[in-house]
């Protein structure tokens, strides 16, 4: 028997943005519908969800040369939360192409929502501070995370 190859999830993920969309919206109506009906009236998160990330948008160097990008490009980031209730943007930040997602991503936190954010946004401090503040959140970590319990030296 041949063992099957491990595959990278950027792979899948590349593979899946030439999938149409309704594709995968048809998928989730059909899990959905498989939930009985108990469980679909009771909403099991109490909190909408705020999703938070970012583009960026890059021309040709003379276009914006106040915001430098990588070599002859020029660019700037979009960072937007977006309600997953109304389905419209409720906050949209610019910065220069080359700006860390970090700071921004936490100026976009609302204490109203569960913030969902990408692995750009995560800092451990910041997941410190936001259980600190009672800000419930979703993030993906980093590859290269390594979580240590901490222990009594005595």
């Amino acid at each position: 028997m041949r063992a099957i190859s491990p595959v990278n999830y950027s792979t899948v993920s590349k593979k899946a943005a030439d999938v149409p969309y309704e594709i995968f919206k048809d998928l989730f109506h059909l899990l959905i519908s498989k939930c009985n009906r108990g469980k679909r009236r009771t909403k099991v998160v109490k909190q909408a969800l705020l999703l938070v990330d970012s583009t960026t948008i890059t021309v040709g160097k003379n276009s914006l040369p106040c915001t430098p990008f990588h070599g002859e490009r020029s660019g700037i980031k979009l960072h937007v939360s977006f309600t997953s209730e109304t389905g419209m943007p409720l906050e949209v930040k610019e910065t220069g192409g080359l700006h860390h997602d970090g700071p921004v991503g936490e100026s976009l936190a609302n204490k109203a929502f569960i913030l969902v954010q990408d692995r750009a946004y995560g800092k451990h401090a910041r997941f410190d501070q936001f259980k600190d503040q009672k800000q419930f959140f979703v993030i993906r970590l980093r590859d290269n995370v390594e979580l240590h319990q901490p222990r009594s030296l005595k």
